[in-house]
């Protein structure tokens, strides 16, 4: 089978490899639809997370390892023990592979297992024409959401988990900094949690109508407009309740905490290349709050549901459709040309909808 594999800096090879045998507790999919995530792209100018010198204490796994954890497609098989699935069903998956035993699994955040490993960094992941899933990480994909809107599900929770993680957002006045798909993830579960002014800042415009289609009131652009002072005109106030940084370079960091009024929340949810410097006065001063998200527990299960209700226009999310024969090129490369361009790129992996 065809597999899009990860060896080292900026060095990712669509090559032939076997399919993988079925471990008890598995299933094998074929996939059908994988996205192109950040984290992916960190890794193809990283590494970052990827084993590259010893095997995963998990998974056993190390470089060279097939990269993707954004996927939906149909089981094919099944091994032994698993339960509750059958072949042809649909699904998606969570990206989480957990050891179930440290305090964290057994309280729940699995999100983050003592050992944490995530498919496509510490194991095979999606860009491949088969993988294999343990059954605890499948969730099924409702009839009337196809497989290529379901490659959203896994991002999008991630900005449901975070604004869990924030609490009652009702009423709030809420900013996002990054309009990419994980800011917009944001905007969408902020908008369905409650949140009154919600006030996105990006780099330019090009993703100013999907930010404002997921529930954004208000949109910025930092290149000729000052988003403290824009925010200050939009609340009447010093500043925003609650702000999400969703880009992970020093600053947007620096923007996210500049548009904090005092006693609100700080969520951070770009991952930094770069260790970014931290005005903890900021903070101190005014008693903010601030807040880390890590992918999610259960979130797709309520993401799903939204999609099945058809509350989120997921099919305008993805900017372009591109065959695993081209993800370097038309993938990982499009994405450093032009960053600003893109929310989701999804790669067809296999026709199966």
């Amino acid at each position: 089978m065809k597999a899009a594999r990860y060896y080292g800096f900026k060095d990712v090879r669509v090559e032939e490899i076997p399919v993988p045998e079925v471990p008890a507790g598995f299933v094998r999919v074929r996939v059908a639809w994988a996205g192109i995530c950040g984290t992916d792209r960190h890794e193809y100018t990283g590494p970052v997370w990827i084993p590259m010198e010893k095997p995963h204490r998990i998974t056993g796994q190390m470089a060279p390892i097939t990269l993707g954890h954004e996927l939906s497609g149909v089981i094919v098989a099944l091994g032994e023990g698993v339960s509750g699935w059958q072949v042809g069903d649909r699904i998606t998956a969570s990206g989480n592979i957990y050891c179930g035993e440290c305090d964290l699994c057994k309280s729940g955040r699995v999100n983050l297992c003592e050992n944490l490993a995530f498919n496509g960094i510490g194991r095979d992941g999606a860009f491949a024409e088969y993988m294999v899933l343990p059954a605890y990480q499948l969730f099924r994909v409702p009839d009337s959401v196809s497989l290529e809107q379901a490659v959203l599900a896994e991002p999008l929770a991630c900005g449901w988990h975070a604004t869990r993680l924030l609490g009652d957002v009702k009423g709030k006045n809420v900013a996002v900094v990054g309009p990419g798909i994980i800011g917009l993830a944001c905007v969408f579960a902020a908008k369905q949690a409650g949140a009154e002014q919600i006030m996105v800042v990006g780099l330019g415009r090009d993703n100013e109508e999907l930010a404002r289609l997921v529930g954004a009131t208000h949109y910025v652009d930092s290149r000729d407009m000052n988003p403290v002072e824009e925010g200050r005109k939009l609340t009447g106030k010093p500043g925003f309740d609650v702000v999400y940084e969703c880009v992970g370079v020093q600053s947007s960091l620096n923007t996210a905490s500049e548009l904090l009024r005092k006693s609100a929340k700080l969520m951070v949810m770009g991952v930094f290349e770069k260790m970014p410097q931290f005005n903890m006065n900021i903070f101190q001063e005014g008693e903010r709050v601030l807040y880390t998200s890590q992918a999610y527990t259960d979130e797709l299960r309520d993401i799903l549901e939204v999609m099945e209700k058809q509350t989120i226009p997921v099919e305008k999310l993805i900017t372009a459709r591109i065959p695993l024969e081209r993800i370097v090129e038309d993938g990982f490369e499009e994405l450093l040309r032009n960053p600003s361009k893109h929310v989701k790129i999804a790669v067809q992996i296999k026709a199966v909808d």
